[in-house]
């Protein structure tokens, strides 16, 4: 891909003089430009970018296995070839080997190689005190005559850098920099390098991420930890000091947040960049907290690259992150003259032109009235070079990082605001220009002086956030503004449980003496009484906790509304340090052990079994052979103690049917409830959920569905789920299916969910793809959770009621298995027909009212320790990330 083209000239370091040159850069498939200085009067000189160094002349191609899966034997037999450099594996089960010797045919010849193709190259497209500022920095302040080489200069023709800086300087936001490489040592961008929480550095994989020493991002192109990327990291090194360079540190010039965090993930060397490497880099970039991609390239890319770039911009949407792609430098219409990822139309993307000092169309920027979004200044644009100096340059390469720079800034200003607020703020701001009219959606250029600086202005320091087992007592303090006003502090406490961080209900929480209870969302508040000052602020609350991983977070209310965001940090306690598996346990279910108290006569080994534990060496008879401690995604039931199996015939959790022992236990005189005993069924009715009581038995059908072909009680005809109107019958918590499509989808629970969004769903199927992607009806993307080749968990999106589809794709877009009519989106999914029991059919704990029949729409888990847990949309929106954030010392939290 083409870096999209910096045009430029290089400054030296402040004080050392370096005579002018004139520069063209490449022109690679339009995303390169030109740019030309003839001498330099005045202020220390800053010369025209010559280029961006050489490429590693090295060809990539994308190689499918055999078997289906590049395994590691395969890549490492690929890595193993002579005249192989290096070889990966992509998120879509292929591998990428770099070569300078081996031929495509060469390459299809090998053992175990089912296909090979060309990976695509493209072309790579407040005040300061800082030297570099006053007499280059137009394109934040403009005076009219610090524009160097542009003719006519229009004075304001600006992004009205410094006044955003009242606002939020990026302070805690990380913008991810996919591009050619970092300069680690530069002097102007020391402080903004990335760390990962997780990772040393070294040769040792600590996070598990399969790159080994990322401890500051990776560079996909050499398949190592080497984010500088020497010589050929001179793009992504100018790219970077455009986003974050320091200001008032003596040195250079500022970049528009200049106290953001950098995350530098090369993807090519010189001037040309690999589309399926930026497609790995994106999704490492979401894994990994980064706000903002930054993404200053493109070409005409189409097929399984095409496919790869899509897949792994919709990923990054799911998370909530945003990417910017530069327009390109070939002054074409990208109405009709379509590049990548530029010319993509996921609602996360958002696509940049380049403007002069003049407030006009840069002679080699792209444009378009639908397809770009708006212009930011790209000519002749001062920033940091890859050898610890400065230089001009020019292009939407240059543009696109300031607007990747302002959406930090707005994410700072409003951290609860979703991707579509975030994108629709930074183009409501933009300052309209007549020469941008028609040549662009939005008519104008960036401008970063209307931020909002009160949310930004409130922060939280939480320290003490590890302790042994029992009374943990952290800190939160805040920092913000004088505001008059009555304050309360509201304090949530979450714990991890089953790979999903819940809200922990009725935990005293003992603050300044008083002691709290908290409620379903985890929360207690605090009243802080009158005050004149956000700052300064200091509460220690404290609870007795056992051993576990655990989210407290702190929100501040001024005369009963919310001053600024909610953030949240982890609280580790006792020995956290084998983290439970992400996703890997059905909510209320501890993989390993019973519910707390109680026994399963079916699979406890009298002799060497502690009551309340499943022995792993056994079986339970009515699992069909499944073995003990595993899960079956979405059809455990956290109120029985037989896991991995589903409870065919109990009662609605909370309520008791007479005769049995309380929901949740097992009489040890009774059969396993996960298995159908014919004759145990009450006289005259039918358990719903079971098969007609003699049909169950080896060699049929799975207990709790009734025999194919036949529809009973609690069930549904595969496929279907829609009732008849006028049908009374309750919509079912969970549908099966005959393996549908070319992932074998066989489930869906549950099959009922809230208008509101946020249910954990599940979908089982024979051969679901690893990175599946999930939407529902025709536009709504989910949120995946996890996926693995049985199932996939989503987060169902808000939508309006009604009946909906539910597709299932693979990461490249193009496969994927439908299920018809899959999900049923209701008003109140526990008064709207969910299966008793079930509530929304996330969990079948619902924490009913007993006698109820389930009608509270709360869902519930017990915790490892007896703990109440309750299912949180806002708790539940950490991922595995969270964990890997550094709170040992102190830090700031994260957005909730």
């Amino acid at each position: 891909m083409d870096l999209v083209g910096h045009q430029g000239s290089r400054l030296p370091a402040h004080g050392r003089g370096v005579r002018v040159v004139a520069v063209v850069a490449a022109a690679l498939t339009g995303f390169g430009g030109a740019a030309a200085v003839d001498a330099l009067v005045g202020p220390p000189t800053v010369p025209v970018a010559e280029g961006f160094g050489p490429g590693d002349g090295l060809t990539r191609y994308v190689v499918t296995a055999a078997a289906g899966d590049a395994t590691p034997e395969f890549v490492a037999g690929l890595d193993q070839q002579d005249g192989v450099d290096s070889a990966q594996r992509l998120f879509d089960g292929t591998a990428l080997v770099a070569v300078d010797g081996p031929t495509l045919p060469q390459l299809r010849a090998l053992p175990g190689v089912a296909a090979v193709e060309l990976s695509p190259s493209v072309p790579v497209f407040g005040t300061a005190s800082d030297p570099y500022y006053a007499p280059y920095a137009w394109h934040l302040e403009n005076t009219g005559s610090n524009a160097y080489g542009q003719s006519p200069v229009v004075a304001d023709a600006d992004i009205d850098g410094s006044v955003g800086w009242d606002a939020s300087t990026g302070a805690g936001l990380i913008v991810a920099v996919v591009d050619t490489g970092f300069d680690s040592d530069h002097p102007d961008l020391a402080g903004s390098l990335w760390t990962n929480p997780a990772e040393s550095c070294g040769s040792v994989d600590v996070d598990g991420n399969g790159l080994a020493g990322d401890c500051h991002g990776w560079n996909f192109t050499t398949n190592s930890p080497d984010v500088d990327n020497g010589a050929g990291g001179g793009h992504g090194t100018s790219v970077a000091g455009v986003i974050g360079a320091r200001k008032d540190n003596g040195v250079g010039s500022a970049g528009v947040a200049p106290d953001v965090t950098l995350m530098p993930l090369v993807i090519g060397s010189g001037e040309g960049v690999d589309v399926n490497l930026g497609a790995q880099a994106i999704r490492y970039a979401a894994d990994h907290g980064a706000a903002v991609v930054n993404a200053s390239w493109g070409g005409p890319v189409t097929g399984s690259a095409l496919d790869n770039l899509r897949a792994a911009v919709a990923y990054a949407e799911a998370r909530g992150v945003l990417v910017v792609a530069a327009a390109g430098n070939d002054a074409a219409d990208r109405d009709t003259s379509l590049v990548y990822p530029a010319s993509l139309t996921e609602p996360n993307v958002v696509t940049v032109g380049n403007s002069t000092a003049a407030d006009t169309v840069a002679a080699s920027s792209a444009y378009g009235a639908t397809s770009v979004d708006l212009f930011a200044p790209g000519e002749l644009v001062v920033t940091t070079s890859n050898n610890g100096d400065y230089q001009l340059v020019s292009g939407t390469s240059i543009a696109a990082p300031q607007v990747a720079a302002a959406l930090a800034l707005h994410r700072a200003t409003m951290p609860t605001a979703t991707i579509a607020e975030l994108r629709a703020a930074l183009l409501a701001d933009v300052d309209p220009i007549a020469a941008f009219t028609g040549k662009s959606v939005t008519g104008g250029r960036l401008n970063v002086s209307r931020l909002d600086p009160g949310a930004a202005s409130v922060g939280y320091q939480f320290t003490s956030m590890t302790a042994p087992t029992g009374p943990a007592t952290p800190r939160v303090r805040t920092t913000g503004p004088e505001l008059a006003g009555t304050y309360e502090m509201v304090l949530g406490l979450g714990m991890e449980h089953g790979g999903e961080v819940w809200a922990l209900s009725g935990e005293p929480v003992t603050v300044a003496g008083t002691t709290l209870t908290t409620d379903d969302a985890g929360q207690v508040t605090v009243p802080l009484g009158t005050l004149t000052t956000v700052e300064g602020l200091e509460l220690a609350p404290s609870a007795d906790l056992a051993p576990g991983r655990y989210a407290l977070s702190a929100q501040l209310l001024v005369d009963g509304q919310p001053f600024g965001g909610t953030f949240a940090a982890p609280l580790l306690v006792g020995d956290t340090s084998a983290p439970a598996p992400d996703g890997g346990t059905t909510p209320g279910t501890d993989p390993s052990t019973t519910d707390p108290g109680t026994t399963d006569p079916d699979t406890t080994d009298p002799d060497t079994s502690e009551p309340g534990t499943t022995n792993p060496g056994t079986t339970d008879p009515g699992t069909g052979g499944s073995t003990p401690g595993t899960t079956d995604p979405g059809t455990t039931d956290p109120g029985t103690s037989d896991p991995g199996t589903t409870d065919p015939g109990t009662t609605d959790p909370g309520t008791t049917d007479p005769g049995t022992t309380d929901p949740g236990t097992t009489d040890p005189g009774t059969t396993d409830p996960g298995t159908t005993d014919p004759g145990t069924t009450e006289p005259g009715t039918t358990d719903p959920g079971t098969t007609d009581p003699g049909t169950s038995g080896p060699g049929t059908s799975d207990p709790g569905t009734t025999d194919p072909g036949t529809t009973g009680p609690g069930t549904t005809d595969p496929g279907t789920t829609d009732p008849a109107p006028g049908d009374s019958t309750p919509p079912p918590s969970v549908v099966t299916y005959p393996e549908v499509g070319p992932f074998g989808l066989t489930s869906i629970s549950p099959a009922v969910v809230s208008t509101a969004g946020g249910t954990r769903v599940t979908v089982t199927g024979t051969n679901v793809p690893d990175g599946a992607r999930v939407r529902i009806g025709d536009t709504r993307e989910a949120t995946v959770v996890s996926s693995d080749s049985t199932s996939v968990v989503f987060t169902a999106p808000e939508l309006v009621a009604g009946v909906y589809d539910v597709f299932v794709f693979g990461p490249s877009g193009t496969e994927s298995s439908v299920l018809a009519d899959g999900l049923t989106y209701v008003e109140d999914p526990a008064g709207g027909g969910t299966t008793p029991g079930t509530d929304d059919g996330s969990t079948p704990d619902s924490g009913s009212t007993p006698g109820t029949g389930g009608g509270s729409s709360v869902v519930t888990a017990v915790g490892p320790n007896g703990e109440r847990l309750v299912r949180s949309a806002a708790f539940g929106r950490l991922g595995s990330s969270f964990w890997s954030l550094d709170c040992s010392t102190s830090c700031r939290g994260v957005l909730l």
